[in-house]
């Protein structure tokens, strides 16, 4: 999946954390409807859920910010 997040985060031009959390918040979103559709009540969603969404978005966004350039040079990506 991180590879997923790296190219949709390229294509729309955001940083990997903020693509991150929009894309788990929409997956949360798909599964809150399927639960009330199919089942008629939340079902699926907790609040580990929701703090593991925000939490590992903003852990992404913290790690580049203070690795990233270094490892873009290690991994000949950057001059």
């Amino acid at each position: 999946m991180p590879e997923a997040t790296q190219a949709i985060a390229d294509t729309v031009h955001k940083s990997v954390g903020f693509t991150k959390n929009c894309f788990d918040l929409f997956n949360i979103c798909i599964t809150i409807t399927v639960g009330l559709v199919c089942q008629g009540h939340l079902i699926g969603i907790g609040l580990g859920t929701v703090v593991a969404v925000i939490g590992v978005g903003r852990v992404i966004a913290i790690f580049n910010h203070g690795f990233k350039k270094k490892m873009d040079e290690l991994a000949g990506m950057e001059a």
